[in-house]
């Protein structure tokens, strides 16, 4: 008898780990949709090769090193490191500091949680256009991390803002122009 209690309750706890996923858990937020049109561009070229020494020489331009390239997969990473100092920042934690100082309090160091430098990653991805031959699909990401005067991570995001990227698509379409154009 408790051997068929037993295999009861198993089956029913089993049952319950079967529970439906919502189906609006899979979906895609409307964001989210809206951030990868801002990255991603159609750009027409003879080769994905054509693309990525493009893509190359506008990087380098913006003074960005670039790291890996995977010309199989179609895959470009770059990095800079800039500063990310902020005039106005450094002058309240001074005055912090300051006021600190004349109240007689000790660990007087707000100056060390100001920014120093943001550590910058694009990568681009292109793939060949499904719908016309001599298109492709690129798609840039950048995200950055800022660090304060200690290395600690103050600020870890991703990049949303819509005229860096156009800006960086419209060097390409540029660069790409002069690339094919010369050939």
């Amino acid at each position: 008898m408790s051997r068929l209690v037993f295999t009861l309750l198993l089956i029913a706890m089993l049952g319950g780990c079967a529970a439906s996923v919502p189906e609006a858990a899979l979906r895609l937020p409307e964001s989210t949709l809206e951030v990868r049109s801002i990255q991603t561009r159609t750009l027409a070229a003879p080769s994905e090769i054509d693309i990525l020494t493009a893509t190359i020489a506008v990087l380098q331009d913006m003074e960005f090193n670039v790291e890996r390239i995977e010309k199989p997969l179609g895959v470009i990473t770059a990095s800079k490191i800039t500063d990310a100092d902020s005039r106005s920042e450094k002058t309240g934690l001074m005055f912090l500091d300051v006021l600190c100082a004349l109240g007689g309090g000790g660990g007087c160091d707000a100056m060390s949680t100001a920014q120093d430098d943001q550590h910058i990653t694009l990568t681009m991805v292109v793939l060949p256009s499904l719908a016309r031959s001599g298109e492709y699909t690129a798609r840039i990401t950048i995200q950055r991390v800022i660090y304060d005067k200690m290395d600690r991570i103050k600020v870890l995001e991703r990049i949303d803002d819509a005229q860096t990227y156009q800006q960086i698509f419209d060097n390409l379409q540029k660069s790409l122009f002069l690339q094919v154009g010369t050939k």
